[in-house]
């Protein structure tokens, strides 16, 4: 490739790049009411995770879970995530567990995790992936059994 095509290339890849960055929030301080507004649940959504802060390594994810998220596992990734609001039922892995606001779970690469909401209201967390998560990488498992 010469040195013009390169250039532009070059040029090509960060515009796009700042431009999905512009669609995220950058460093700061962020409000879960407001975030809540901003980023609200649909009628009939079952879930929504937005990306309210990324870095090259590591992003903050606002997910709200009005029924399931379904069982998937991240090949590459390490999830943490602080329940803000709601409770429910974790399945990571072989263990079911009852969870609640307040509590913080680390879930580790290549475990399979999924979340139904036990309550009224939908569930809110806030997860941090490990490095950065663009949602490429969410296998959801094979319900057959296969």
């Amino acid at each position: 490739m010469n040195r013009s095509r390169f250039s532009f290339a070059l040029i090509l890849v960060l515009a796009l790049a700042g431009a999905a960055c512009a669609q995220t929030a950058g460093p700061g301080v962020y409000d879960i009411d407001s975030l809540l507004q901003e980023y609200s649940l649909a009628k009939g959504q079952a879930s929504r995770s937005d990306v309210i802060a990324w870095d090259s390594t590591s992003s903050v994810h606002l997910t709200q879970v009005e029924t399931a998220v379904e069982s998937h596992h991240h090949n590459t990734h390490d999830e943490n995530v602080w329940i803000i609001r709601g409770a429910g039922r974790l399945t990571m892995g072989d263990q079911k567990l009852k969870v609640k606001a307040g509590q913080v779970i680390h879930i580790p690469r290549g475990t399979s995790h999924a979340f139904h909401n036990m309550g009224s209201n939908p569930a809110v967390v806030i997860s941090v992936f490990s490095p950065g998560f663009d949602s490429k990488d969410r296998v959801y498992e094979d319900k057959t059994g296969k």
